[in-house]
């Protein structure tokens, strides 16, 4: 083995800060557990600093409750401008305790900041294998035994590689086991080594996996994060997403098994829900299957397979110990055996919430079974879904307190700045942290969003929003107003207006882990179900993300995935897939900022590149033609606009969002081709009849990510010919605003629907007023200003005028909308900066997208025999092909 010096994994080459450092104090973090353990458990948090303020984060050290120093392990997830830390990744280890917020202190060093932790952590790796020493025990992967090849325990070999396996079982009933294809040591530091694991199952369901495999300091912990992926396109017939579709991959069961070293059998012990005390037994076989919710809806149809069927058969859990059987309702297990050598602790988190799952003791093996065979017919993984599910082992000397070592398992702590650290920081715009900057009007709208007959938790259970592919989707009651079926309505809010990013917002507003639970599970579901990971359909959908279910329709055999055969209007075109005007990667980033998650990384990349894959006109045939720009990126309710809408604006966010993880000039490049497509300084406003509001209202939603746009410019201090011209139309269009808008209720007969919704909408029209104004002179920034306090008004009241004022539509707009009104209300923003130059525009001109272009040139005789020669000539056919041809090549799951 070839040891590698963890602490030396850490090194950074630090750009040296162009402003004063800013003197760092002691930042108190508040560390909260919900169940009571005497073991120690890892904490992962993100933490922003104020610019200039830290510019190296090795130079951090950490006191625990009495004050004593703590291992700590920090990471710098994104930089300032002046090379100084913006977010930074701690990782250290805490012990939980339910009652309190235990106060830990994070500090800089006055000693050198270079010098190493002292740490038992070492890594080795030889012959394509890796070992993991974390002082308690030492681990072993290879690529021939997953997941886990051994572990050695006082120099005792405690796991048995016979006992240890993954297997997939195919529809029928044939087991498939892995194939690991690349084993690499992803991250190392003091505290915490992840190994990530690449491979698949193959067979007749073609699965690749991707698993990252956390071990931690002086503890036998491992946390395992398993994705099985389905990387086919399905055939989706007319832009239909139903389940049963020939792309999707079918199987009985997948499953982890690990087994116990030495002789005879091993005792058991398990708890099976919090609160019950550990119960104990000489042996096995032992089964806990959760087989539905456990809800009063457990039977929901949102649950419906491809059959039409409700694939549960009983409520809540069975637990079996030989042969006796006993019944619960939602199951949170942890189950331990101990032999002679060593104990084996295992524990999955959100075991009923993503049912079905299962257990099992059975010998000298603990089996997790993530897809269980027991449940009713096949899982279905549709073309392009991808699923995770985590699990905690613990590896110890057979001494250990049976289930104590992952006691905390079921509730992980969480830890939290202050508010006001977070507000202080700038890290996340707007944010405001009571009670410097009240939001009376906001909290009082999501006051029951916790709590209460109308929390966010308790409106889950009305359609039962759990089990593997629902659990974190918020469920769509907006689309109860205008739906005639029966009730409740099965309708997903997936994707609109970034709930992730309200979410996050208002745990960093408030510390309260309750935003931060809401916050965690609908990021993995996005990431998960909402987010199309194949890259064998057409640019247009690869890697894109689904819309929200259809309006004011049941979401049937869609599941997440907007169009069903079952909704399909007679003689009306219907159907589409993922779409432009639906791109929301911005709680995505933040997400990753705040948890280190690399899945969320990937997906804010995979998005941007989406939109980057759906404008290169040189990825459909068309292309042999007519390569230039698709218009699919700028577009928005009609293939021939390109003027401002929620289309181009959200391509161009999450082209911003990609640059600020990269730095990578290409997506600032393409943010601004999209930016200078879109809009100009002189664009005859009249004549796109802005006020036409069920065809025109998200222009707005453009003008809020141009106002972004100028903020990241300026605060790179790229004051440019883009900036200026990004700032002149911004005024351009603010001016008009002054002038023409009003109320959307002012003209309800002019909306199909005139619902709650479109008072929460005026709440961003009055923001785009007042972040322009930052960049308009007198009299037009005062007049500005008047304008959205009196649309700011308006909207606060028509809005709470609704009984439904709190549906799931109008709480995601109010999150940020409504935060954001109130913040900008009391503190407009500061004047921006000025080009100290002209800005040469030139006339408009109207933008064409690749179909258009390619008919009306096929029109023309000329132009007709310039196609003629294009399609004749062989070297664009080959670079096509070629294209074509790359596209099956299989990438790493991300």
């Amino acid at each position: 083995m070839i040891p590698i010096d963890v602490a030396s994994k850490r090194g950074e080459t630090i750009p040296v800060p162009s402003r004063p450092a800013k003197r760092m104090q002691a930042i108190p973090l508040a560390v909260e557990g919900g169940w009571a353990s005497p073991a120690p458990g890892p904490v992962t948090v993100g933490l922003p600093f104020p610019a200039g303020m830290l510019a190296n984060p090795g130079g951090l050290s950490l006191r625990d409750p009495d004050g004593r120093p703590a291992t700590l392990q920090a990471r710098t997830l994104a930089r300032w401008p002046d090379g100084s830390a913006k977010w930074v990744l701690l990782d250290f280890i805490a012990t939980q305790d339910p009652e309190r917020r235990a106060a830990w202190s994070l500090e800089l060093r006055t000693a050198d900041p270079a010098r190493a932790e002292a740490t038992p952590l070492r890594v080795a790796q030889a012959d394509g294998a890796i070992e993991v020493d974390t002082g308690a025990v030492v681990f072993r992967l290879d690529r021939s035994t997953f997941p886990l090849a051994g572990a050695r325990v006082g120099g005792e070999d405690v796991l048995d590689p016979g006992s240890t396996s993954a297997v997939l079982v195919d529809r029928s009933g044939r087991p498939r086991p892995p194939r690991v294809e690349a084993l690499a040591m992803e991250e190392a530091g003091p505290v915490r080594v992840t190994v990530r694991v690449e491979g698949g199952f193959p067979g007749r369901s073609p699965c690749r996996f991707l698993a990252r495999l956390c071990f931690f300091a002086g503890t036998g912990l491992v946390r395992l994060r398993f994705t099985v992926v389905n990387p086919r396109r399905p055939r989706h017939p007319g832009g239909l997403w139903d389940l049963g579709d020939p792309g999707s991959i079918r199987f009985r069961d997948l499953s982890l098994s690990v087994g116990l070293s030495g002789p005879g059998e091993a005792a058991l012990s398990w708890s099976a829900e919090e609160g019950q005390p550990p119960r104990s037994a000489p042996g096995g076989p032992l089964e806990i299957y959760q087989d539905s919710s456990g809800g009063e809806h457990w039977q929901s149809r949102n649950h419906v397979d491809y059959l039409g069927r409700i694939p549960v058969a009983f409520r809540g859990y069975r637990l079996r110990l030989g042969g006796i059987e006993e019944r619960g309702l939602r199951a949170e297990p942890i189950v331990s055996i101990r032999g002679p050598l060593g104990q084996l602790t295992a524990a999955m988190p959100e075991f009923w919430h993503q049912f079905p799952k299962a257990v099992e003791a059975d010998g000298r093996a603990l089996r997790l079974r993530l897809f269980p065979g027991q449940a009713v017919g096949d899982f279905e993984l549709q073309g392009g879904e991808q699923k995770t599910h985590s699990a905690w082992l613990h590896v110890g000397p057979p001494g250990t307190t049976p289930i104590d070592p992952l006691g905390w398992a079921r509730r992980p702590a969480r830890a939290f700045a202050s508010p006001d650290w977070y507000a202080k920081s700038g890290a996340v715009p707007y944010l405001t942290a009571p009670p410097s900057i009240p939001s009376p009007r906001t909290d009082a709208l999501l006051g029951g969003i916790l709590d209460g007959d109308r929390s966010l938790p308790t409106r889950r259970e009305t359609v039962d929003e759990y089990g593997w592919r629902h659990f974190g989707e918020v469920h769509a009651d907006h689309e109860e107003a205008y739906y005639d079926g029966p009730r409740p309505i099965v309708s997903h809010y997936n994707n609109q207006y970034d709930m992730v990013l309200g979410f996050a917002v208002h745990a960093l507003r408030t510390a309260d882990a309750r935003w931060a639970d809401l916050l965690d599970a609908l990021a993995r579901h996005v990431i998960d179900i909402d987010i199309y990971h194949t890259d064998r359909d057409k640019a247009a959908y690869n890697g894109g993300l689904f819309w929200h279910t259809d309006h004011y329709r049941d979401a049937a055999s869609s599941t997440h995935r907007s169009f069903s055969s079952a909704n399909r209007p007679p003689g009306r075109d219907y159907g589409g897939g993922p779409s432009n005007e639906h791109n929301y990667t911005t709680g995505l980033l933040h997400y990753h900022y705040l948890t280190g998650d690399p899945q969320a990384r990937d997906a804010v990349l995979s998005l941007a590149d989406w939109v980057v894959g759906m404008d290169d006109g040189s990825r459909n045939v068309l292309g042999v033609v007519d390569d230039g720009p698709t218009g699919l990126a700028s577009q928005t309710a009609e293939a021939d606009y390109h003027g401002p809408g929620r289309g181009a604006g959200n391509s161009v966010n999450a082209l911003l969002d990609a640059w600020l993880l990269t730095r990578e000039p290409g997506y600032l490049a393409k943010a601004e081709e999209l930016i200078r497509r879109v809009v100009h300084p002189e664009d005859d406003l009249p004549a796109l009849d802005l006020l036409d509001a069920e065809r025109r209202w998200s222009y707005t939603v453009f003008l809020s990510v141009l106002s972004r746009y100028l903020a990241l410019k300026a605060e790179a201090g790229e004051v440019d010919p883009v900036y200026a011209y990004a700032q002149a139309a911004l005024v351009h269009y603010a001016r008009w605003m002054a002038e023409h808008e009003a109320p959307y209720l002012d003209h309800p007969d002019r909306l199909e629907y005139p619902t709650e919704t479109w008072a929460a909408q005026d709440l961003r029209k009055a923001n785009i007023l007042r972040l322009a104004s930052a960049h308009a002179d007198e009299p037009l920034r005062p007049a500005m200003l008047r304008k959205a306090d009196a649309l700011g008004d308006r909207a606060w009241a028509d809005l709470t005028g609704f009984p439904s004022r709190d549906v799931a539509r109008s709480v995601a707009l109010v999150m940020l909308e409504g935060l954001r009104e109130e913040h900008l209300r009391r503190r407009p923003p500061d004047a921006a900066p000025r080009p100290a130059f002209d800005c040469p525009t030139g006339p408009p001109s109207a933008f064409r997208g690749q179909k258009r272009r390619v008919f009306d040139q096929l029109k023309r005789p000329g132009g007709l025999i310039v196609a003629s020669v294009r399609i004749a000539d062989p070297t664009r056919w080959v670079r096509y092909l070629d294209w074509r041809r790359a596209v099956p090549a299989r990438r790493p799951p991300r």
